[in-house]
């Protein structure tokens, strides 16, 4: 669920929205200023996985992405994750193929998410993907983007590959 589609009056918007998470954020990671990811449909939303649903490895848009685990899965739905495999300076190609041909166990961390988990971690440089949801409960994260450069935004291929469209529906201050 894109950050348009989320009510104004939502608690996770609210949530999003309130200046001092994203300054402690800020703090905890040793980046200030942070800033709100400016995209109008992935700056926060509301990863629903159903059983079967996998998301692939990637990398995000944004240094840095919140995950809150609302709803867990029966089972599945594990976060995956190479923390920190790739820099400004250096993509790792050897090391990133050897996660993506599963050779690399050990570089690979894995967090069940059980409803809660609040996890912070640098989506642009952390190779990630979940794992497939099993059973008829389905996965709810929410996922809050935030950037050290204020203005970042996804690309229009990304936009309409993930919401199916590339401009928002309803206006983000709704």
């Amino acid at each position: 669920m894109a950050y348009d589609l989320i009510p104004g009056d939502s608690p996770l918007r609210a949530l999003y929205e309130w200046d001092p998470l994203m300054d402690f954020i800020g703090e905890v990671l040793e980046h200030r200023p942070l800033h709100r990811f400016a995209d109008p449909l992935g700056a926060l939303n509301l990863a629903v996985m159903n059983e079967g649903d996998v998301q692939g490895w990637h990398y995000d848009s944004t240094d840095f992405v919140v995950s809150l685990a609302i709803q867990g899965s029966r089972s599945g739905g594990l976060f995956e994750c190479a923390s920190r495999i790739r820099s400004e300076s250096d993509e790792n190609y050897e090391d990133v193929a050897r996660v993506l041909r599963g050779e690399a166990r050990e570089r690979v961390e894995v967090f069940p998410m059980v409803p809660g988990t609040l996890m912070i971690f640098q989506g642009r440089h952390s190779l990630h993907r979940v794992s497939p949801v099993e059973g008829d409960v389905p996965r709810y994260v929410a996922l809050l983007a935030y950037d050290t450069k204020p203005g970042t935004n996804s690309s229009p291929l990304l936009k309409l590959v993930r919401y199916g469209r590339t401009e928002p529906l309803a206006s983000p201050a709704a």
